[in-house]
């Protein structure tokens, strides 16, 4: 009974908006191990949540995945677009070297996104714009 409250009350605050209204907070999952990323309507960033401030404002030097959205011309081979291949997906195990992961949100909706060595985490169709 205990295990279905507590996914009861999980999945019924999976997404809840922040204090300052801007972000939206979500957790995705990859099995029973669930991360909490914050997403930002207005820049459609959707990111760890430990890469924003006390403000919850994305802070650049806080986390790998942040400094990832300074490069603007990260250069990938063409190549490796072949085949409809996500360019996001491209740029994050081409340009970065990083690798991929698929999580799912509460309501069963896949995401790729983008692992950096200090275990933060961007969407990968948030890469998409930093590729020359």
């Amino acid at each position: 009974m205990k295990a279905i409250l507590f996914l009861s009350i999980f999945f019924n605050t999976a997404i809840a908006q922040d204090k300052g209204g801007e972000n939206i907070r979500q957790f995705w999952s990859n099995g029973s191990t669930h991360y909490l990323f914050s997403y930002n309507p207005n820049t459609k960033i959707l990111i760890s949540d430990t890469c924003l401030d006390e403000s919850q404002s994305l802070d650049k030097s806080k986390c790998e995945a942040a400094k990832a959205l300074k490069n603007k011309n990260l250069q990938v081979d063409p190549v490796h677009f072949r085949g409809g291949k996500n360019p996001g997906a491209v740029a994050c195990t081409s340009g970065l070297k990083k690798k991929i992961i698929i999580l799912k949100d509460s309501k069963d909706n896949e995401n790729s996104f983008c692992v950096f060595e200090d275990e933060s985490m961007i969407s990968a169709i948030n890469l998409q714009n930093i590729i020359k």
